[in-house]
């Protein structure tokens, strides 16, 4: 509660200004807090940018621990016309090839016979055909000659009539081209003129008999296309199909189902969810046949499974013993000494561990090469190098002292992140564990803090040697994953009750070998015991038999036998750790829960925390430090006041009893 306060009126004094003096002496404390809260502030920000390079290193480790990447291969083709497409996997053997591709495997078709939309009636009204454009009324030129129509009054044989009575110099007639009617034009002279529209023209009769475009042939153009077809977006009823579906059925391709009804259901919609569908077929409908096309989607001689309850077959003219059956791919390896065959044209086990897709057939042998591709390993350690280099970077700048500024970095007393740094540095240069290895240690293959005998200060940073890199990628990509991201083995050498073993053993600490004890019931106990025989881990678990248990051993599934006898079982364990597969360990525990990371950002924040109840307090005191003062002087203003009063009224007494006395 704030006291009333006016300054000075007995004793003259600013009593505001002589408190907030006085407040501001004893704030000092809250002052040094605040100091010391952007303190701890800048650290807890600068080991939270620590943690994102770590996470960022941890992210750039992981291509390198994939094989793909490590061990890429590429095939180079000959030349820039492969008659194939081609990935190589990491199981890929380098070295020289050539294929000759005498068939490309292809699809099997079952298409309509012939067109499947009723022909034209060239007595009825035009607005009633079913043309595949409707016809507009208005004019249309020949040589020059302007023609009416009107499909409301006229039939296809009266425009006819009309053109041959036109004088343009053109006989029209109608054929017969894959059993439907098309409008044909013939000069009726040799070589004479057959000048199809003009931009007077207001009727689309000539595009839509699909006379316009059409390409003269001699003295004749005929239509590109028959002058009906079927109305694909009208329910099937109204749809103008030469046979009409006559009712409701079943349409199985392949095995799956497709219920349809003429009354509801277009061809559009159909087909529609025929491709939706798991059939294994596209199917299409083709305007300029009037056709429909079932493709299979897989290639090779194998047949397309139709049938039908109803008659959309039948109206489609598509007859389910009637397709064009596929054909498989001919390849060969040898020159053509020996043919291969395939239903596909993505041959997976032609050459090992690639895959090629035939795209042509060749007159002779293609050659091509499987070799190793540098370029996705190299990419990914530049990558690892940056971040790397990144996070001592960091490390150095926080951990600093200039000596010309007197500045230290933020985190120059913090033990906790020279550990960081130390162990980052251990390990990059430390040998993996591969008994077998070709390669120990980054060094042989290019990564280092610098060459023996480098000046001092240019090692702070890891460094590329990019040649060497390549070098040994080119000669042994499988032994540079190794010296990456090579892991533990386990193998079966002693079988009893356990037959069978999978997997990788994440919890043995160095080579050695599991033994399991079977009391022959499916209780069962295991002791790992290094290669000096000391017994360094046990645990126990159940199986049944003919079952699998995968709780027993860290990273294991052993399989039991079909029968229980109590046999003893032996696992020998290979102790093997690339350099990057350490790293990345370390990374995980040091930026997962209960790692330095995390706990020193949970320690900051509650020193901050306590922090700032401290300054909550201190100021709490303050402010009622504050209102002591206020009302120490008020009371003080009060009884000068008083005291004031008190002598004014002595002095007019006083000087009364004076006046009085004379």
């Amino acid at each position: 509660m704030s006291v009333f306060r006016i300054d000075g009126l007995a004793s003259g004094l600013n009593t505001t200004d002589i408190i907030e003096k006085l407040i501001q002496l004893e704030q000092r404390p809250i002052q040094r807090l605040q100091t010391r809260k952007l303190e701890v502030e800048a650290k807890r920000d600068a080991w939270r940018d620590l943690g994102s390079r770590l996470q960022n290193l941890s992210s750039a480790l992981q291509p390198l621990l994939m094989r793909g990447t490590v061990t890429a291969f590429t095939v180079k083709p000959s030349d820039s016309t492969p008659p194939f497409t081609a990935t190589a996997g990491s199981a890929a053997v380098p070295g020289s090839y050539s294929i000759l591709v005498s068939q490309l495997a292809t699809s099997t078709v079952a298409r309509s016979s012939g067109a499947v939309g009723a022909d034209i009636d060239p007595n009825a009204l035009l607005k009633d055909g079913n043309y595949r454009t409707a016809i507009t009324a208005g004019s249309f030129s020949i040589n020059g000659v302007s023609i009416s129509v009107d499909p409301n009054t006229d039939t296809l044989n009266a425009v006819v009539n009309r053109i041959n009575a036109s004088g343009a110099g053109v006989t029209a007639s109608l054929v017969t081209v894959d059993g439907r009617a098309r409008l044909q034009l013939s000069a009726n002279t040799p070589g004479g003129p057959i000048q199809l529209g003009s931009g007077a023209d207001t009727s689309n009769f000539l595009s839509a008999t699909s006379l316009l475009a059409a390409l003269r042939v001699g003295d004749t153009v005929t239509g590109t296309r028959s002058l009906s077809a079927v109305k694909t977006s009208q329910p099937l009823s109204s749809a103008a199909l030469a046979t009409p579906v006559t009712g409701a059925g079943t349409l199985t391709i392949n095995g799956v189902q497709f219920n349809y009804d003429p009354a509801t259901d277009s061809l559009s919609s159909i087909l529609g969810r025929i491709n939706a569908s798991n059939a294994g077929v596209t199917a299409s409908y083709d305007t300029v046949s009037d056709q429909v096309i079932l493709t299979s989607k897989a290639t090779g001689s194998q047949v397309i499974g139709l049938s039908d309850t109803g008659n959309l077959l039948a109206a489609l003219n598509i007859a389910p013993q009637n397709q064009q059956l596929g054909q498989n791919a001919v390849y060969s390896l040898d020159g053509g000494a020996t043919f291969q065959y395939s239903a596909s044209n993505t041959l997976t086990d032609a050459v090992p561990g690639v895959s090629l897709t035939l795209t042509r057939t060749t007159a002779a042998a293609y050659s091509f090469a499987v070799q190793a591709d540098p370029e996705p390993a190299v990419a990914a350690v530049k990558k690892f190098v940056e971040q790397f280099n990144s996070v001592l970077s960091f490390i150095q700048d926080k951990t600093s002292y200039d000596a010309n500024t007197k500045k230290a970095g933020t985190l120059i007393a913090d033990g906790a992140i020279r550990s960081i740094e130390a162990a980052l540095r251990r390990i990059v240069t430390s040998p993996a564990v591969d008994p077998d290895g070709a390669y120990r240690s980054l060094s042989e293959i290019g990564l280092s803090f610098g060459a023996v005998g480098s000046a001092v200060g240019t090692t702070n940073q890891l460094q590329l040697d990019e040649t060497k890199l390549r070098h040994a990628l080119a000669t042994n990509p499988h032994a540079v994953y190794d010296l990456f991201a090579a892991t533990s083995s386990a193998a079966l050498n002693a079988p009893g009750d356990v037959v069978a073993v999978t997997g990788t053993p994440t919890g043995a600490p160095s080579s050695g070998r599991y033994v399991i004890t079977s009391d022959g019931t499916g209780n069962l106990t295991v002791e790992f015991r290094d290669q000096s025989n000391n017994l360094v881990w046990t645990n126990s678990g159940t199986i049944t038999a003919g079952g699998t248990n995968s709780t027993l051993i860290p990273g294991l599934v052993i399989t039991a036998a079909g029968s229980l006898t109590g046999a003893q079982s032996e696992i020998q364990v290979t102790y093997r750790e690339g350099v990057m597969q350490r790293l990345g360990r370390y990374l995980d525990s040091t930026l997962g829960a209960g790692g330095v990371v995390t706990t020193r950002g949970d320690g900051f924040q509650q020193r901050l925390r306590q922090i700032d109840s401290q300054v909550e307090r201190f100021q709490m005191r303050l402010d009622e430090r504050r209102e002591r003062l206020i009302r120490q002087f008020a009371t003080l203003e009060r009884l000068l006041a008083e005291m004031q009063q008190q002598g004014a009224q002595l002095g007019m007494q006083l000087a009364s009893m004076l006046g009085s006395g004379r």
